[in-house]
């Protein structure tokens, strides 16, 4: 009899230790990002504010009780190697994915994850593509979308009292194409369809616009203001050859042009303005973002690269919120959770998702300006009317 009691006592020891085992196991936060390759200087400083995210959050008891973890694969800064990346991290027992937040560059990983119905987050991903629409229903992405961005430059462009503008747009990726889009359509819905006085386009192959800066020269009068919509490298080029050939007037740039890390290429650059997540400059009007800036800079020795950066803390702020109220990290609790954010409160602004858009409209964005080579922001802009919205 006593043995029998010794061997149950044993048995429900054993149980309990593995319940115990199961409720401290990590959970598992698999980035498939680009760790090598030009996409990389763009998912470096957010996965770095991720981290940044999963310490405090360990510090503080974990979520639900359990640690967070992050594990990396790299996607080389290809587009088929994402799918790749994304099978590292998932056979490695991630319960998230993070990829790189583009639409085209994370698209492959978030869709290799939602294949296997695991939730896939782009951090900055702002093609209102990335989501049910294109990716899937456990695709998600903490960006502003790029509607939102062209939308407020457009709005901001006739605040300052420019009525007419003309639009050269890069047409490499996405999200450049939809913020050119928005802001035409914004921009002619504010000042007359004649407002929009030349459309034109170049590709990241492009070393010279010059026959696109003799179409602009040949107008009289010249455009109250230029949409120069475009990513780096080619982004400084395209400025240096606008300036150079003595084009003066204002010119718009959305989030691909945050950042000072190329500005030594474009010397002495006044009248530039962009939108961006944030101010990384030390004078966001956020106090939550400045104490971040400042909160990044002395662990890291610099600023962040670009505003990106608040989405990797968020996306980690905004797992925490979702799975302590579902009380479960499992993807569809998590996907009903994030459904239901309604102006949800993180350091990248407020954050609404719903059973049809995974990604974010109406949050404001920050105009930001570049005087003689120095960075300050402008103000705090909240979209008024998005078009088709």
């Amino acid at each position: 009899m006593k043995m029998r009691y010794l061997a149950s006592s044993i048995l429900m020891a054993g149980f309990v230790s593995a319940a115990q085992a199961q409720e401290t196991k990590p959970i598992i936060i698999g980035a498939a990002i680009a760790q090598t390759g030009f996409i990389a200087a763009y998912d470096a400083d957010p996965a770095k504010a991720a981290e940044m995210a999963v310490n405090e959050i360990n510090e503080g008891g974990g979520v639900l009780g359990r640690p967070l973890k992050l594990i990396y694969a790299d996607t080389k800064s290809e587009i088929p190697q994402g799918a790749v990346a994304a099978m590292e991290v998932l056979d490695q027992g991630a319960d998230i994915v993070i990829v790189t937040g583009d639409f085209d560059f994370g698209g492959t990983a978030a869709r290799t994850a939602n294949s296997q119905g695991k939730v896939a987050i782009a951090p900055f991903a702002a093609d209102p593509k990335f989501g049910v629409e294109g990716i899937g229903p456990y695709a998600f992405s903490f960006s502003t979308a790029s509607d939102t961005v062209g939308t407020v430059l457009a709005e901001f462009a006739t605040a300052k009292g420019w009525k007419t503008a003309y639009a050269l747009t890069q047409t490499t990726i996405q999200y450049d194409l939809s913020v050119s889009a928005a802001f035409q359509a914004r921009f002619k819905e504010q000042n007359g369809d004649a407002a929009l006085v030349g459309v034109d386009t170049f590709t990241m192959d492009d070393a010279s616009i010059a026959t696109h800066i003799t179409r602009i020269k040949a107008l009289d009068p010249q455009p109250d203001v230029l949409l120069l919509s475009t990513l780096t490298p080619a982004g400084p080029g395209a400025l240096r050859q606008l300036r150079t050939a003595g084009l003066t007037m204002p010119i718009l740039s959305g989030e691909d042009m945050d950042g000072d890390y190329w500005l030594e290429s474009v010397p002495d650059l006044s009248n530039f303005y962009f939108a961006a997540m944030g101010s990384i400059f030390g004078d966001d009007p956020r106090p939550d973002v400045k104490k971040f800036i400042d909160d990044f800079t002395a662990l890291h020795g610099n600023h962040p690269s670009t505003a990106h950066t608040l989405t990797g803390y968020s996306v980690i702020q905004g797992i925490k919120v979702a799975a302590e109220r579902a009380g479960s990290i499992e993807s569809d609790a998590i996907k009903a959770e994030f459904e239901k954010f309604k102006d949800e409160p993180l350091l990248v602004g407020p954050t609404s998702f719903d059973e049809n858009t995974h990604i974010n409209f109406e949050r404001p964005m920050v105009i930001m300006q570049v005087q003689d080579g120095k960075h300050s922001a402008v103000e705090l802009r909240a979209p008024e009317k998005i078009p088709g919205r």
